[in-house]
């Protein structure tokens, strides 16, 4: 997966939720993390819509679910 789209989109996630102070750069560790489970949520379940999955990433991440 293009990993500078799934940026964006986190991004665009990210200003959904109003999280300014949350926002991360493409190299941070933290982009690395939501990187990662998206791409491990997306290959488990590969029939599954990709912003839904992102959507479920940032919230995790925003929330500090003990799932993400």
């Amino acid at each position: 997966m293009n990993k500078k789209l799934i940026f964006k989109m986190v991004q665009n996630c990210l200003k959904q939720y109003n999280e300014d102070s949350h926002s991360i750069s493409l190299e941070s560790r933290e982009f690395e993390e939501i990187y990662s489970k998206i791409i491990e949520a997306k290959n488990k379940e590969a029939d599954s819509d990709l912003h839904e999955i992102v959507n479920d990433a940032v919230y995790g991440y925003i929330t500090d679910s003990p799932y993400f």
